[in-house]
């Protein structure tokens, strides 16, 4: 069956832009803590992906954060991104905007993508869903992890053994998706 993501669970869209036949894969705890946690001046801009009909604009906020307004076609989203760097390796991980209340029973998950960046060019990629899926079924993803009823993945464990683990998944081609390119517009 084919799924899509969902609005606000649709964080790896943010900078993807593209649509995909998986569910998601996002962490109850951030990827960053305190120490790991950096900003960088080039990521702020508008970034776009032509052939998707993606923009992204990525601007300063608060608290080494960034505001980000994700247009596809005519529909804006916004989320707020945390950027940290893991074993020479450097992550964004984004969620819901920050500031907005939210209705009961509704838990903001982290959308933990790993990114490139040069002068023009951003770069993304996440956990690919089937073999983080298949991992998780057979008991071999190594980390504490659950789905919901619409089969997206949430991985539990806290912030140090998701680190150490995404650390270690860098390794593992297998559990990631394709890079996916943004041009600075």
């Amino acid at each position: 069956m084919t799924r899509r993501r969902l609005v606000p669970w649709a964080l790896s869209l943010v900078l993807c832009g593209l649509s995909s036949s998986a569910c998601l894969v996002s962490t109850f705890h951030p990827l960053y803590d305190d120490a790991s946690l950096v900003f960088d001046d080039s990521l702020i801009g508008t970034w776009e992906n032509r052939e998707s009909q993606v923009t992204v604009v990525v601007a300063r906020s608060e608290w080494r954060s960034y505001k980000i307004d994700y247009t596809e076609r005519t529909t804006t989203t916004h989320f707020t991104g945390f950027l940290t760097d893991l074993n020479r390796a450097r992550f964004i991980t984004l969620r819901p905007e920050d500031g907005l209340e939210r209705p009961a029973y509704l838990v903001a998950t982290h959308g933990p993508l790993q990114l490139m960046s040069g002068r023009n060019e951003l770069r993304v990629r996440e956990l690919d869903y089937d073999e983080v899926q298949a991992r998780l079924r057979a008991g071999t993803l190594r980390i504490a992890a659950a789905t919901d009823l619409r089969q997206n993945i949430v991985i539990t464990a806290d912030t140090p053994a998701l680190r150490r683990w995404m650390g270690a998944a860098l390794a593992d081609a297998a559990l990631w998706g394709e890079w996916k390119t943004l041009t600075r517009r």
